[in-house]
């Protein structure tokens, strides 16, 4: 077995198609994420690596507990250095800095405020919907997540860490779908263009042995692909906003998510999803592949199951499909959207308590579907 899962690796790692899109799309990513990093301020005229040093100086002095006077003068030092006329008075780096911290400060007292706001008029939705037992469960759910978040009184600089989790949702997504098809959407197909499909699975045990070869060698390629988006993410954020900020709760990143999470947490859940998601899409490529006798309609089947629901077609319904699809699961995006449960047996359940087990249960089933084709193609 262990010669078998070298040989499959040694495919699919021969594939030129894999690096050229690996080295195209990183350069692509890093050079949108520099860009973008302006956006931090709408007084900084370049990326905010020239400014990162500042940044995190004046961070230093807005740490700590939330407190009105503070919240009062981050509003002021806003309010005065956006009355300046850049081009008159262009701002210094450390005004610039000043200002992105004040206003971060500001926006994290906003968000407390919020909450806090949402939490009344969740008290006041629970006067009304008492006799509906399933609603008030539902609203008392929330409630009490919402009442049992962390660390809401508090300041820290996270731009970094704020970006690290943006990148997941906004580029690892196509990174894994794209670089996943390219290589194992022919995984099965070449075998059986090259008429070697018959020689591998006509020995006795060949065919579960070839197939879970397979399989393993395309799990290893999956987690590669991981490792490899994840060490860009964390280390290109790292350069151009710093690593300050993994203990702020992702609710300070401007999300309206009930979760209790620091953005480290969050993190590592979006990682442990995605590859669960990326298992369940691997083995739905690999099914694809073996049941096409087409390199070109395996690809095409499979990078239109990913890539189609990330666009907005606007035709009834697609919200669902967008909703429902491998894209959008493998981000994890439940743990950051505003609170959302289903009724169950008359009990409130969280989205990814329903989610993530259907997506496991969903692999399974794919997986008997990719043996169960390769045993009819043998007694064919």
């Amino acid at each position: 077995m262990k010669q078998l899962v070298k040989f499959e690796l040694y495919k699919i790692f021969r594939q030129k198609g894999i690096y050229i899109g690996m080295v195209i799309m990183f350069l692509l990513f890093g050079l949108v994420m520099i860009t973008e990093s302006s956006n931090i301020s709408q007084y900084l005229k370049t990326n905010s690596i020239g400014v990162k040093d500042e940044i995190q100086i004046a961070a230093k002095k807005w740490e700590g507990k939330l407190t009105e006077e503070k919240l009062k003068q981050a509003s002021q030092i806003s309010l005065s250095l956006s009355e300046r006329n850049p081009i008159l008075e262009p701002l210094t780096d450390e005004e610039i800095a000043t200002e992105y911290i004040a206003s971060s400060y500001y926006f994290n007292g906003y968000n407390r405020d919020e909450i806090q706001s949402r939490i009344d008029e969740l008290d006041n939705k629970l006067n009304k919907v008492k006799g509906n037992d399933s609603e008030y469960q539902i609203v008392t759910l929330e409630k009490n997540m919402l009442e049992n978040l962390d660390n809401l009184d508090s300041f820290e600089y996270n731009e970094g860490p704020r970006n690290t989790i943006i990148f997941t949702s906004k580029f690892a997504v196509y990174f894994m779908g794209v670089l996943m098809v390219i290589g194992l959407s022919s995984i099965f197909v070449n075998e059986s263009n090259v008429g070697m499909d018959q020689l591998i699975y006509s020995s006795t045990h060949g065919r579960r042995k070839g197939v879970t070869a397979k399989v393993i060698a395309s799990f290893i390629y999956t987690l590669f692909l991981i490792i490899s988006w994840v060490t860009f993410d964390v280390l290109m954020n790292t350069y151009i906003f710093g690593n300050n900020g993994w203990s702020t709760p992702i609710q300070f990143l401007g999300f309206d998510s009930p979760y209790s999470l620091t953005v480290l947490e969050y993190f590592i859940i979006q990682i442990g999803i995605h590859i669960l998601v990326a298992y369940a899409f691997m083995v739905f490529t690999l099914a694809i592949s073996a049941l096409t006798k087409s390199t070109i309609l395996s690809f095409i089947i499979s990078i239109s199951v990913f890539i189609l629901p990330t666009i907005n077609l606007g035709i009834p319904y697609w919200q669902y499909v967008k909703k429902y699809s491998f894209a959008n699961f493998i981000s994890a995006p439940e743990f950051i959207m505003p609170f959302h449960a289903i009724t169950v047996f008359g009990k409130p359940v969280l989205d990814p308590i329903i989610h993530y087990p259907a997506i496991f249960l969903l692999a399974i089933t794919l997986m008997i579907v990719l043996y169960k084709t390769i045993r009819r193609t043998q007694v064919s």
